[in-house]
């Protein structure tokens, strides 16, 4: 498979995965595990761990977990390397920057025509076959722009409950790293002028068999270029399109903490803060398409990148109000929204305007201020519980996709080690994808914890089906 293998198998070489993803966007955090547990995971809302620790169910494990998660998303385009190559064919290949001694990457053969005219001699015919190839690609370069992207993220986490009581608030301490890896496309748009093109292809008359190899401009960076010796004809495209790679590496470092503030007899009111140290190490990897031999194999200078690391420093700010059987709850995410930079990729093959903005864009990366609202029903036993989460507003993360999720989640946590807890859930990112998951898990034996999401919506890569999305975490839970 040209899609799914690589973009699974390459954000390995980064590292694992984290069950709450620092800042995921290819499937929600907050449908995994149950209400409790995700209190004390180390993307919780802050004021959450005090009220956890609280009401000290016997189903609940208040010292540490380990937790790992693997994701995948597709665009919705079948066989997207085959496009990229496909693409290659017709685009003329760049020229070396002026001190580089030799392209490192070799042209690829040009598409031969003329087997194509000799069926159609005459002039508006060929315009016809010419705007009708020139539609096409047009088509999919906007296919590739909108669907045409497949993305990964990996990582772990290790949540931590260092203290119950200090100065009458709990303490959690977390550190996490995740991995993320996207390949898009930028695309420049063809803008086909058919009577430039008309005017160019009535020259072709004038030319004498000596005359030797003609270019004739056709509008919108198509080039033919016709062989009056032979009548032979070649049809290229100078376009500055390219397949963008990006990959980031994110550890962080964090301690929360959390106290009741006051109690009356609607219920308790909690508030928590966490501040996070960030190391993030970013890299890309940018080939015009008229450079590409495989569009794969660009994986391999990916993987063995020059990351650039920058630190950084935000806080998490939260408040719960909770009685024995509800909760409203509100979290502030990256307060002081730091910025990140990708290494600069070398802009000297580019000259197109939308292009070089485009890479202007997506060097760079901040951590935006995020708003998640949160309620949550208990029963009595606070064994089932029922809970909803919706971020107040879109923001990006590190390969620059939105997201904003909506969830609903029911759950049951057994307190016996023989009857295992289950959770369903639903999620639905409200920007970017607008794609809707599907969630359950289990807590087996008390301290392992299994959770799966899928998208509902698939994509046909080599003739089968996958879903779009899928995401499978795995963790260990217990008590010190």
């Amino acid at each position: 498979m040209r899609l799914k293998l690589p973009l699974l198998i390459i954000p390995l070489y980064f590292s694992t995965t984290a069950i709450n993803v620092a800042f995921a966007d290819i499937q929600s955090k907050h449908t995994k595990l149950n209400f409790s547990q995700r209190a004390l995971t180390t993307d919780a809302n802050p004021a959450n761990t005090a009220l956890v620790v609280k009401k000290d169910d016997a189903h609940v494990m208040t010292g540490g977990m380990i937790n790992g998660t693997a994701s995948l998303e597709y665009g919705d385009l079948d066989d997207l390397f085959d496009a990229y190559n496909k693409l290659s064919g017709d685009f003329e290949a760049s020229e070396p920057p002026p001190d580089s001694p030799t392209n490192p990457i070799e042209k690829p053969n040009l598409i031969d025509w003329d087997k194509v005219f000799e069926q159609y001699p005459d002039l508006e015919a060929r315009i016809g076959i010419i705007k009708d190839e020139v539609v096409s690609l047009a088509s999919l370069l906007a296919l590739i722009a909108t669907e045409g992207y497949g993305k990964a993220e990996l990582g772990l986490e290790a949540p931590f409950l260092v203290s119950t009581n200090v100065y009458g608030g709990s303490i959690l301490f977390g550190a996490s790293y995740t991995g993320y890896s996207k390949a898009q496309g930028i695309l420049e748009q063809i803008q086909f002028d058919a009577e430039q093109a008309k005017n160019e292809l009535m020259r072709i008359p004038d030319f004498d068999e000596t005359d030797g190899i003609q270019e004739l401009d056709l509008s919108a960076g198509l080039k033919m270029l016709y062989n009056p010796q032979n009548k032979g004809i070649k049809l290229i495209v100078t376009n500055d399109s390219l397949l963008l790679v990006k990959s980031a590496r994110i550890s962080k470092i964090n301690l929360s903490y959390s106290r009741a503030q006051f109690e009356n007899d609607y219920g308790t009111l909690y508030w928590g803060i966490k501040p996070t140290f960030y190391n993030i190490g970013m890299t890309n990897v940018g080939v015009r398409i008229g450079d590409l031999e495989d569009a794969e194999a660009i994986f391999d200078d990916i993987k063995n990148g020059d990351y650039r690391y920058q630190n950084g420093f935000d806080v998490d700010f939260g408040v719960s109000f909770a009685s024995n059987n509800y909760l409203i709850a509100g979290h502030l995410k990256n307060a002081f929204e730091s910025d990140y930079s990708f290494p600069k990729i070398d802009r000297r093959r580019f000259n197109s305007p939308y292009v070089l903005n485009e890479l202007d864009k997506n060097e760079h990366f901040t951590l935006e201020r995020q708003l998640t609202l949160q309620t949550a029903l208990f029963s009595e036993d606070h064994k089932w519980s029922f809970s909803m989460e919706v971020d107040a507003n879109p923001i990006h993360d590190p390969m620059l996709d939105e997201f904003q999720w909506l969830n609903f989640t029911a759950g049951y946590a057994a307190d016996t080690w023989w009857l295992p807890s289950a959770r369903v859930g639903f999620s639905r990112n409200l920007a970017g994808s607008e794609l809707t998951y599907l969630n359950a898990g289990l807590t087996f034996m008390k301290f392992i914890n299994l959770d799966i999401a899928s998208t509902l919506d698939t994509v046909e890569i080599d003739e089968q089906d996958y879903m779009r999305g899928l995401s499978i975490s795995l963790g260990v839970q217990f008590d010190y």
